[in-house]
């Protein structure tokens, strides 16, 4: 709920700004440079979230402890990476809305929206895929984590 809570920000947020950029409908396409750079923004997020996003130091398994402490640190664990990974995301949103600022145009606000958004459902979306990938990390060394087949409570 709260992921889904952060996303819907993005669009609330690009409507609010056709009102303030889009003065005469949507406008313009803007010089071929500011897509290029929300475009390049969006490549280095996906970078960074398929290459660092997902890593974490694996569970210590020479300290006692209980299923339910186990548990309970794996998700504090994913919760804490998947709202780095989501602000990462939302980066190309925001440094879309600068730019659209930069060169007057709306378009570069729904490019980075467009782009933003489809990648926050990849790569931040606390679904089965993120949640399995976060569990292989955390299971390196042969501890179970608990985090694979159930939602987060």
């Amino acid at each position: 709920m709260v992921c889904a809570t952060m996303a819907s920000a993005m669009p609330v947020i690009t409507l609010v700004l056709w009102f303030v950029l889009a003065a005469d409908g949507i406008g313009d396409f803007p010089a071929s440079w500011a897509p290029l750079v929300v475009l390049a923004v969006a490549v280095g997020a996906y970078s960074v979230c398929e290459l660092v996003g997902f890593r974490t130091p694996p569970l210590d398994g020479s300290v006692a402890r209980s299923a339910a402490e186990i548990e309970a640190d794996s998700w504090r664990r994913f919760t804490t990476s998947t709202f780095t990974r989501f602000a990462v995301c939302e980066a190309v949103f925001l440094v879309s809305v600068a730019l659209a600022f930069v060169v007057e145009s709306f378009w570069v606000v729904l490019i980075g929206l467009a782009l933003a958004l489809p990648l926050f459902l990849l790569e931040a979306w606390p679904g089965v895929r993120n949640q399995r990938r976060f569990a292989a990390a955390l299971e390196s060394r042969g501890v179970p984590s608990y985090l694979g087949g159930r939602l987060q409570d």
